[in-house]
């Protein structure tokens, strides 16, 4: 094997880590736990047998996998962007094998598709894993838009809409320094040259075409206009849940309903964007379920263990299943690879 072999294997084993993701595990069932033990086992429990298991889940599982698919029409038009063409069910298997390690710090751990890219069709690796990088700019966007709407139409009180146009206003800024020929001549290139980056030194004009392709104006918009729907899907899950929980019934056209739909809106994108801000989290366990007890405790006057519950099934539906149907499709292009 060669040494580039070599390094991309051991690169790629690093990133998929047994012991990583088991730490990851580890933590999220503590979190579930201090949560139980905050909001009354017994209360919550209660509150998680009364809605009816059989078709709920199916039903939010169905609409989570309706997001994954909206958010791969924007990782198949990044490829574009950069010209790597790969067929669509390769396309898509890559895609979701990335969600494996959507439970890492920052989602960064989803750069392992461009491990895959190159093993599919020797796409250089550096010119696919700054992608997701604009994945998550326009991730972010889309969200926090998300949370914007749902606020003003259900709440508009408080500072949070502030704080979240804060938020909005960093993530642009970040993207127009990522977008800047001055980012790559007088930063990146200093940063690659000493240190542990210095073997990303080569890589640097690969980093800087496709960050310049993705990130343009017009690309940053489209892309965060795409992401929206798809982020929408798992707001609509939290709303069907909030509907069970208070009794409230299914989603309908109605003026209490649709005012429920822009609270689990807000709640939902909102704590995504917390969870995205405070990167050092592994799939921002503890900042999203914080942030969405918090709101549904205090903006919707919810008990605590009814939120709890609706927090716990949302996230088990929205980062877990995730992770599982990422497992899938790795095995799936593992198999594609001869790997």
């Amino acid at each position: 094997m060669t040494t580039d072999g070599s390094n991309k294997t051991e690169e790629q084993e690093s990133f998929i880590s047994t012991s990583k993701l088991v730490a990851f595990v580890v933590v999220g069932v503590l979190v579930y736990l201090l949560i139980g033990f905050y909001a009354n086992f017994d209360l919550v429990l209660e509150a998680l047998l009364s809605i009816p298991w059989w078709w709920v889940l199916p039903v939010m599982m169905a609409m989570s996998f309706a997001n994954y698919a909206i958010r791969f029409v924007k990782w198949q038009y990044y490829l574009g962007l950069i010209d790597v063409n790969l067929p669509i069910k390769e396309s898509f298997s890559i895609f979701l094998a990335g969600f494996t390690l959507t439970a890492t710090p920052g989602k960064i751990g989803e750069a392992i598709k461009g491990y895959f890219c190159n093993e599919m069709d020797g796409t250089p690796i550096a010119k696919t894993v700054p992608v997701v990088i604009s994945e998550r700019i326009t991730d972010m966007l889309a969200m926090i838009a998300l949370a914007m709407g749902g606020f003003i139409l259900a709440f508009n009180i408080g500072n949070q809409l502030f704080l979240l146009a804060g938020v909005g206003v960093l993530a642009i800024i970040g993207a127009l320094v990522l977008n800047s020929e001055t980012f790559y001549s007088k930063i990146l290139r200093k940063l690659t040259s000493v240190g542990p980056l210095k073997r990303y030194q080569d890589s640097c004009d690969l980093i800087e075409d496709t960050l310049m392709k993705t990130l343009a104006p017009k690309p940053l918009i489209l892309s965060s206009l795409v992401s929206i729907p798809g982020w929408f899907m798992e707001c609509m899950e939290l709303w069907l849940l909030l509907g069970l929980f208070t009794g409230m019934g299914l989603p309908s056209l109605t003026g209490n309903s649709l005012i429920l739909l822009a609270s689990a809106t807000f709640i939902h994108a909102g704590a995504s964007t917390v969870g995205a801000v405070l990167i050092f989290l592994p799939g921002g366990l503890g900042g999203y379920e914080a942030f969405a007890i918090g709101m549904m405790t205090t903006l919707m006057v919810l008990p605590i263990a009814i939120a709890s519950a609706a927090t716990m099934l949302v996230r088990f539906v929205t980062l877990w299943f995730s992770v599982m149907v990422g497992f899938v499709a790795m095995a799936i292009v593992t198999r594609m690879t001869g790997d």
